[in-house]
């Protein structure tokens, strides 16, 4: 990287972004304390844009917290983007690459019905990704209507080619380069395959070459995170999205063994976990490129809730007289922790009327023994009006070298279910942790824990609230033709054919796991479309039961009236009582006959076994 004092470039030559990513608008916006914590940081990102004159933001994924924002959201994100971002400014930055095939629409700055001074252009992350019919997401919402330039959105999960927006101003050329959120093994997958291709720019030594991602950078995992050495080598500059924690100065000395790019994280704007990193110093970057020379300077941001984070080990730490209740020492001695960070939290105040004065405090407490345990919430209360979050200010870990010291004591077998969820940092291991904590006869024998743990991101961050029906259907038909197509003939290889069904969809991929729930939706779909064709809300009798006759009499006096239908003094006899009918629904149909198949198929295999062991009895 070649740095050069901007006092010496021209500005007709030089273009200046903003950079911001994981603005996450609408987190915890019922929340009476911390509900507008989202939009004033956004707020304040685009006024800096004002602020230091840029051409463009441009936006790392996860605009929203939801895949599905709320209609308040949506309607304060327009009114933030349209107060600072509309207007008579002059924009100098041509597009030069298809702006249909780039943003499936004409950028906005150059829509003849709108006046935008600050075009921003964004890829979409895992919280705003697209959902539901059409995979439309919140941010083709925003395109559509000329607030922003979506760009980097795939409709190939098989083969992913990378196009660039390619931006000119004066002698500065740029190719952008946009990769959308992605399920991190799937692209690690396609990485590894040779499956991702970026597309080359003609005369690629005038190109300044930008790549913006949303993806894990930290290793977490087999295949789940990516690594930098699979990004292409002619790449400047990567801007990396989705990661939390601001690292702007960490990245810029770090080179890799090609020095072929470098790489800016900018970190959140707002603090969506009560963890370590989102403690750091929240930024937004500029950065000032002149054909191949640039500049990134960070850009603290002033309107952010202060968060002081504190780790105390009780065993490392003097609670005072032995004599009084260890219960009650800890907790004097925890509450002196948070009144301090509260102190703290005032001294990192900004001075910014907008920033929010009441801080988040989080204490990560290792303790002994159950001695040392006690009611958080209630411990909690005594912050109320003193801090953000006090029904969640402590987070108790029992010490691993204690436990692990007393397992081997006792030769005990058992794992501390909370420990284990409490070390887990995302969903995918949270609930692998759950399952293997639980002692063996509680742990899943047939359900996938893959497939719960797909049903429960999906249900988090997508709001699908029908994911948990359709995983469940995807479950039984594969279970159901995994058995069927097996020899199994006794209850034991039944069993044991139904385990290596729940191993083969704990190791499948999500492409795999998306396929089968997919055709268990539309299955489903097709079953409930045959029954709304029946008549009515259609009422199924059961096979052996006949359905009771329902004959109609014309006339006035066939409706219990006053009409000639019968003679004064005779009263019509109450009709017989009409034969149980049973109500079924196509989930419940498709369900039993999914039963009768195994039944069927269980029989069958029990009527040969019977008939071979004979056979066998005759030959002898």
């Amino acid at each position: 990287m070649v740095q050069s004092d901007n006092g010496s470039w021209s500005s007709d030559d030089t273009v200046r972004v903003l950079i911001a990513s994981d603005i996450h608008l609408g987190y915890l916006e019922n929340d009476a304390v911390r509900g507008e914590d989202s939009f004033i940081a956004f707020e304040e990102v685009l006024s800096l844009a004002v602020q230091y004159d840029v051409d463009l933001v441009l936006l790392g994924g996860d605009l929203f917290d939801h895949a599905k924002p709320s209609p308040s959201c949506m309607y304060k994100c327009t009114q933030i983007i349209r107060k600072y971002c509309f207007g008579d400014k002059p924009i100098n930055v041509e597009v030069l690459s298809d702006q249909l095939e780039n943003f499936s629409r004409t950028v906005n700055y150059e829509d003849p019905n709108l006046n935008v001074s600050y075009p921003i252009l964004s890829i979409h992350g895992n919280h705003d990704d697209p959902v539901g019919h059409g995979s439309v997401s919140s941010l083709d919402i925003l395109s559509i209507s000329g607030l922003v330039n979506y760009f980097g959105k795939w409709t190939d999960y098989t083969q992913v080619r990378v196009s660039p927006v390619l931006l000119q101003k004066g002698e500065t050329k740029l190719s952008l380069y946009g990769l959308s959120h992605l399920k991190d093994q799937r692209l690690a997958r396609l990485f590894a395959e040779k499956k991702v291709t970026f597309e080359l720019v003609e005369d690629g030594n005038d190109w300044f070459n930008i790549l913006v991602l949303h993806q894990n950078r930290a290793d977490r995992g087999p295949n789940n995170y990516i690594s930098e050495n699979v990004l292409p080598t002619f790449l400047d500059l990567v801007i990396w999205g989705h990661e939390h924690d601001s690292q702007v100065f960490a990245t810029k000395d770090v080179k890799r063994e090609n020095e072929s790019f470098f790489v800016i994280q900018p970190g959140s704007t707002v603090a969506t976990s009560l963890a370590a990193g989102e403690a750091l110093p929240k930024h937004c970057v500029l950065l000032q490129l002149h054909k191949k020379e640039y500049i990134v300077t960070p850009l603290p941001l002033k309107t952010v809730r202060p968060f002081v984070f504190k780790t105390v080990v009780l065993s490392e730490e003097n609670l005072g007289d032995e004599g009084v209740n260890e219960n009650e020492k800890v907790q004097n001695f925890l509450k002196e922790k948070v009144h301090e960070a509260i102190k703290e939290a005032e001294n990192i105040q900004s001075g910014d009327p907008k920033q929010p004065t009441l801080p988040l405090v989080r204490l990560s407490v290792f303790y002994e023994h159950d001695g040392q345990d006690f009611n958080r919430v209630r411990f909690g209360q005594n912050f109320n009006g003193l801090i953000a979050n006090p029904n969640d200010v402590l987070i108790m870990k029992r010490e691993k070298k204690i436990r692990d010291r007393k397992e081997r004591a006792i030769g005990d077998e058992d794992v501390d279910i909370g420990n284990a969820a409490a070390e887990a940092t995302d969903v995918e291991s949270l609930l692998r942790a759950y399952y293997e904590a639980q002692p063996p006869d509680r742990r899943l024998n047939v359900l996938s824990v893959r497939a719960v743990t797909e049903a429960v991101r999906d249900f988090t961050l997508k709001r699908d609230e029908d994911i948990f029906r359709r995983v469940l259907d995807a479950h039984r038909k594969h279970c159901v033709d995994f058995l069927l197509e097996s020899n199994a003939e006794t209850a034991e290889e039944v069993i044991d054919r139904m385990k290596l069904c729940k191993e083969s969809l704990d190791v499948a991929d999500a492409e795999q796991l998306k396929t089968l729930i997919t055709a268990a939706g539309k299955k489903a779909e097709s079953e409930s479309k045959k029954g709304a064709s029946a008549k009515g809300d259609s009422i199924v009798v059961s096979s052996d039961e006949e359905a009771p006759p329902t004959t109609r009499a014309r006339g006035r006096g066939a409706r219990g009236g006053r009409g000639r239908g019968r003679s004064r003094g005779a009263r019509a006899s109450p009709p017989p009582p009409s034969p149980p009918v049973e109500r079924r629904t196509p989930r419940r149909a498709a369900a039993e006959r999914s039963a009768s198949k195994l039944q069927t198929f269980i029989a069958n295999r029990s009527l040969r076994s019977r008939r071979e062991s004979s056979d066998i009895e005759i030959s002898d």
